[in-house]
């Protein structure tokens, strides 16, 4: 579901917030997700590369050898990819919580008065301004 789809039933300022809080919890979970995978691969990476070099230390014969440290460069690479990817879900889920933010910050005190208000809020074409 994209965010769109997902903001469609969000017709009022409360439930608004409340889709901007859950996309925005969503957002961190999938970052910390992929913060986790980027460590695992950079572990294994690292574990390929050491059992390259035990290998070569130990004689065994260049395929194997080779076999071994072709894999732990195509982890490494993988290793790199993880870790933009990283940068990026960290941007995402800053850019989630500014929207966040910003839509309370902005919108907040209106939906506060609304709701405190002793009247009922008349149709919207009223509060336009010429």
């Amino acid at each position: 579901m994209s965010v769109t789809e997902s903001l469609k039933d969000a017709a009022t300022y409360a439930a608004l917030r409340t889709k901007l809080a859950w996309l925005t919890h969503q957002v961190h979970e999938h970052a910390d997700a992929v913060t986790t995978l980027a460590s695992d691969v950079n572990e294994i990476a690292e574990q390929m590369q050491d059992a390259a070099e035990t290998m070569k230390a130990l004689a065994v014969d260049d395929a194997t050898t080779a076999e071994f440290a072709d894999a732990a460069l195509t982890m490494t690479g993988a290793k790199d990819a993880a870790s933009a990817y990283t940068a990026a879900a960290d941007s995402a889920a800053a850019a989630a919580d500014e929207a966040k933010t910003t839509v309370e910050s902005e919108h907040g005190g209106i939906a506060d008065a609304v709701d405190t208000s002793p009247v009922e809020m008349a149709e919207a074409a009223f509060y336009t301004q010429p």
